[in-house]
């Protein structure tokens, strides 16, 4: 089976694509789209960033959050296994000194650690942030045409009145939506890789 890194360099050689136009229009780094298309993962910010990544450029070449996120985490962890670290001897020591390099770095990765697993605890049980900026609840319209924006997770899904909406790299989203005269709702859903929903209700009065 291919890598999601094979994919997504096949798919953008095909569709005759530079890495500058897909860091044009997604606004990700050259070097990261490069590191994501080599497979290099552990070269991006965080796990999460590298799926957030790999999401909207599969999203971007038409590759379906179905096939692509479930690529990564395999890709992901097999890099993992191949990322073995190598320690120097030092000599014995008869104190612990507690602010030496190798004490902060273990002091950080612990950290890292925690915060990635009260991440992970946190999105089993609530679903994904979501602020909307536009439209305002009750808010009056003077033509047919709503602007949608707001912001979420970057690696959440988000619907508007049923429609998937593009998410940008830092959560934001917009939609211009056509709604009839009258009162109407904009429903808004942004849904996270483990099914978790978050939905806003929002009334207009369009005239």
């Amino acid at each position: 089976m291919k890598k999601i890194s094979e994919i997504l360099k096949e798919e953008r050689t095909t569709k005759k694509l530079s890495l500058e136009d897909v860091e044009k229009t997604l606004k990700i780094r050259k070097e990261f789209l490069k590191a994501i298309e080599e497979g290099r993962f552990h070269a991006l910010p965080s796990e999460s960033y590298a799926q957030g990544f790999v999401k909207n450029y599969a999203d971007f070449l038409g590759i379906p959050p179905s096939q692509s996120v479930p690529l990564f985490r395999r890709e992901y962890k097999e890099e993992e296994l191949d990322v073995v670290p190598h320690f120097t001897k030092s000599q014995p020591a008869k104190k612990i000194n507690f602010l030496s390099h190798k004490s902060i770095f273990i002091g950080i990765a612990c950290l890292i650690v925690i915060v990635y697993v009260v991440f992970q605890f946190h999105s089993l049980f609530f679903g994904p942030q979501l602020s909307v900026k536009s439209p305002k609840p009750e808010q009056v319209v003077t033509n047919n045409i709503v602007e949608v924006s707001g912001t979420t997770d970057p690696y959440a899904t988000i619907f508007v009145n049923g429609a998937q909406v593009y998410v940008a790299l830092d959560g934001s989203f917009e939609k211009s939506l056509y709604l009839f005269s009258g009162k109407q709702a904009v429903k808004i859903l942004a849904q996270d890789r483990n099914g978790k929903k978050t939905e806003k209700d929002i009334s207009v009065s369009v005239k």
